[in-house]
């Protein structure tokens, strides 16, 4: 079946976050713009998973926060009338490492369980942080500056997160401090990640005590945006074939089993490169293309959900985060924000190969045997759960871009660039894989590309 073919007509692919604001600025532009998603949702790796838990609780499987100096997400956020809430402050933060769960404050430094010299014991684990970090978010520089990159960055890119830190004069137990939590969840984590991206990264999250999340779920915004858009999005589309000529754009797809082909202008992808791997291009995109596309590694990220008949935790911290150094990684309470219920949710954020593990066995055992080990109170307390692997997920196939050394800076300006009539969008395209801001930025760039290839 044919649909047809009109003047300054483009097709988007994609209803992620990238996909719904390319589509909603094209349109502000007077184009006429289709929308393709082949999942029946809008969001992408936005996922506020419902219905699954007690007493109307959700929990977020996807993005979950938005950073203060996330200045494209807050402004959207805006636009389309989402209520933000600030994630409290916790007034002690919690580990645990090598069997025994650490509490950490201000007034009572922890005593960790690991080799540390006698300068880190006495800077405590902030200091450490600070000392080890601070260089080296420094010398990222400013990717939007003139001159960008500079030599500090490509240096910083031609090494792994370990070997920065090493260099800085860490300790080896100072590193085991950096491999728990939230360092760890960049690809398979500190000892492969690039210094580069996992340091531009803590960029991101470096106004940690303004980071807010949506009331009522993340999914909220896309949402929203989708609605804005309309009937211009077209759901259970799943492109197969896009071919390009000096006239225009063919693209094939399947909806409930039935193949369809439109025409357009010219195309926006906005998938994942590990989705993007599926669709046949004619002629073939060029061979520095299709090698970054190929060779674009994705997260492996599990997370595991508990639902607990009370909120015991509420007992160890204010916010209960716990960094652990078991598969489970890095603890949330996920039901912070909604207050209705005596119930709650604690979620796993589990990365690299840790999340590959959980995922193979199949079931929640072993996560929920690690997470008692930290949270013992929760035996009596246990009410299910479940698991959901990002790597399992046909939409994304993973979760997020990561980095080995020699791979960003030079893989991004290749990501980011057009092929004849078709554009490429999403975070993956981005300085900043995984982040709703990094999403958006790289939907706006490449609505300006497109601005910019009028008449061309």
């Amino acid at each position: 079946m044919v649909i047809g073919r009109f003047p300054e007509r483009i097709v988007v692919i994609g209803a992620g976050m990238a996909g719904l604001v390319c589509t909603l600025e094209l349109m502000k532009q007077g184009y006429n713009v289709r929308l393709l998603e082949a999942n029946s949702q809008p969001g992408g790796r936005i996922y506020t998973m419902r219905d699954q838990f007690a007493d109307g609780m959700f929990c977020e499987m996807g993005a979950a926060f938005i950073g203060a100096h996330h200045f494209l997400t807050l402004s959207y956020a805006q636009q389309v009338g989402v209520q933000l809430v600030n994630l409290p402050v916790p007034n002690r933060s919690l580990s645990y490492i090598n069997g025994r769960l650490i509490l950490d404050s201000p007034d009572e430094p922890a005593q960790w369980p690991v080799s540390l010299t006698a300068e880190e014991r006495i800077l405590g684990y902030a200091g450490i942080l600070e000392k080890y970090l601070k260089p080296g978010l420094t010398a990222t520089g400013n990717p939007f500056l003139p001159g960008w990159p500079t030599k500090q960055a490509l240096q910083l890119d031609s090494m792994t997160m370990e070997e920065y830190l090493k260099g800085q004069g860490a300790s080896s137990g100072a590193i085991k401090l950096f491999e728990i939590g939230y360092m760890q969840m960049l690809g398979d984590g500190i000892r492969k990640v690039s210094a580069f991206q996992r340091l531009l990264d803590l960029k991101m999250t470096s106004s940690e005590r303004s980071t807010q999340t949506i009331v009522g779920g993340m999914d909220q915004l896309p949402k929203k945006l989708a609605l804005t858009i309309g009937s211009n999005i077209s759901y259970g589309c799943a492109v197969t074939h896009i071919e390009q000529s000096n006239k225009g754009v063919t693209i094939q797809f399947n909806n409930s089993g039935e193949v369809f082909t439109i025409c357009c202008d010219r195309v926006v992808v906005a998938i994942p490169s590990t989705v993007l791997r599926t669709i046949d291009f004619s002629p073939p995109l060029s061979k520095e293309k299709n090698d970054v596309i190929q060779n674009q590694l994705s997260t492996s990220v599990t997370r595991t959900v508990i639902q607990s008949r009370t909120r015991f935790w509420h007992n160890l911290s204010s916010f209960a985060t716990v960094n652990t150094d078991l598969k489970i990684g890095w603890l949330l309470d996920a039901t912070f924000t909604q207050t209705t219920s005596r119930r709650g949710l604690i979620c796993s954020y589990s990365s690299g190969e840790s999340a590959r593990e959980i995922s193979r066995a199949g079931n929640i055992n072993s996560a929920v045997s690690e997470i008692k080990q930290v949270l013992p109170e929760l035996s009596n307390n246990y009410e299910g759960g479940t698991v959901f692997s990002w790597d399992h997920n046909p939409y994304s196939r993973g979760a997020y871009a990561w980095y080995k050394p020699k791979q960003m800076i030079r893989m991004l300006p290749i990501l980011s660039s057009e092929q004849g009539r078709i554009y490429f969008a999403g975070d993956n395209t981005s300085l900043f894989p995984g982040w709703i801001e990094g999403a958006i930025s790289s939907a706006l760039r490449t609505v300006n590309q497109i601005i910019s290839s009028n008449g061309r």
